[in-house]
């Protein structure tokens, strides 16, 4: 069996355990994609996060030694990241909030195996006293929240869109920290009006007497989940169920939770939440998967946004590498300013015909590649929005390496 290498992955600083016996170290240095997990099991404190890194061990050692799959496994907070992984199928298995589990479903490179008994849901907090009491309340109040990608985050947007806003419309400032822990001392010392958390967080706020009040929880949605990559095959899949199921989940929540089957279609309500990019971008062509190779084929310059290891990873046959880093919003209003795009790889004849790509609708790399082709001042502009999901599902050609 694999010797574990655990690394607590996020904005904060890894940190090693040395009387656990526990290496830390990034999981992909000499490992395959069917030799480690990919683990995000929600925000903890400090002292938390040392508890459960033996169950969590000795969760992995069990199941993989079941399955017979490699044990190495990483332990993440940075849900962007995360999604990368469930887009380009990079680990053998994922546990993680429901976004990033139905990401990994849609995008088809996993199969389901497990879910926790505890479904969750978002809170929006307030203070004690504050007069907000409702979503309604909170317009052109100041919101916290975690990383963009953050399930907290996830879902609020998705109580903002059926609301017929976005967050950015409906409050004043939408202040973002690295962990959602943190957001309580904001609140506290007035940094925000409100703050959104996920309910096992709250309920630990209130526990230790702090002066919270609920305003609002967003519809239910499924806890923790697990899902296998298909290349593992069958029998280790069965395996992987059998071995987890019934068994309880590592947390520093009071209520403790265990390993059901899981249901794909409860992750529906998730899936309509996604932040997907705007269906037409204004100056630019948009392209279906057969329409893209058409025009690759005839010579248009094509180019994928994703990072360097999806790239690699697969894309679609003929676009070059042209990332789009990526570090403003995910809206139509970006600040373009925090982003890093190499427009000097573009085609030096702005008459010349250009087409960008990335992960699909909910990748923003490419609507940001082409608003910036936009305001280089190119003339004939293609957007491939269905991006890799789209080309792969067409069975199109895919290059590699």
């Amino acid at each position: 069996m694999n010797r574990n290498f655990i690394g607590w992955f996020g904005r904060g600083a890894a940190f090693v355990v040395a009387a656990m016996g526990i290496a830390f170290g990034a999981a992909a240095d000499g490992s395959t994609p069917a030799d480690r997990w990919l683990i995000n099991s929600g925000e903890h404190g400090e002292q938390d996060k040392l508890s459960i890194y033996p169950a969590w061990t000795r969760l992995v050692e069990s199941a993989s030694g079941n399955a017979r799959i490699g044990s190495m496994f990483l332990f993440s907070t940075d849900a962007t990241t995360d999604l990368l992984a469930t887009r380009g199928g990079t680990v053998a298995v994922i546990v993680g909030p429901a976004h990033i589990v139905g990401s990994a479903l849609r995008y088809g490179h996993y199969v389901p195996v497990g879910v926790s008994s505890r479904s969750m849901r978002v809170v929006l907090v307030t203070l004690k006293g504050s007069a907000i009491r409702s979503f309604a309340d909170a317009k052109g109040r100041s919101l916290g929240v975690p990383g963009q990608d953050a399930i907290a985050t996830y879902l609020m947007r998705g109580e903002a869109n059926a609301a017929g806003t976005t967050l950015k419309q409906h409050f004043s400032k939408v202040y973002f920290t690295y962990y959602e822990g943190a957001l309580l001392n904001a609140l506290k010392f007035g940094t925000v009006d409100t703050v959104a958390v996920e309910d096992a967080m709250f309920e630990r706020w209130l526990a230790k007497g702090e002066p919270v009040a609920e305003v609002m929880r967003t519809k239910e949605s499924p806890g923790l989940g697990v899902v296998a990559h298909k290349s593992l095959g069958k029998k280790a899949i069965d395996e992987l169920r059998e071995a987890i199921a019934g068994k309880t989940i590592p947390s520093s929540a009071r209520t403790g939770a265990a390993f059901r089957s899981l249901d794909p279609a409860a992750y529906e309500y998730v899936a309509t939440l996604g932040y997907f990019t705007p269906r037409l971008l204004e100056g630019t062509e948009l392209v279906s998967a057969r329409q893209a190779q058409q025009l690759a084929a005839r010579g248009v310059a094509f180019f994928d946004g994703r990072t360097e290891e999806e790239y690699r990873t697969g894309r679609p046959a003929g676009a070059r590498w042209l990332p789009y880093v990526e570090r403003s919003n995910k809206e139509t209003d970006f600040d373009a300013g925090k982003d890093e795009f190499e427009v000097g790889r573009l085609p030096a004849d702005k008459g010349q015909e250009v087409m960008f790509s990335c992960g699909g609708p909910e990748c923003w790399k490419s609507y940001k590649s082409a608003r910036r082709a936009m305001k280089e001042g190119y003339k004939k502009i293609y957007w491939f929005r269905g991006g890799i999901k789209e080309w792969q599902d067409a069975g199109l050609p895919i290059d590699k390496g």
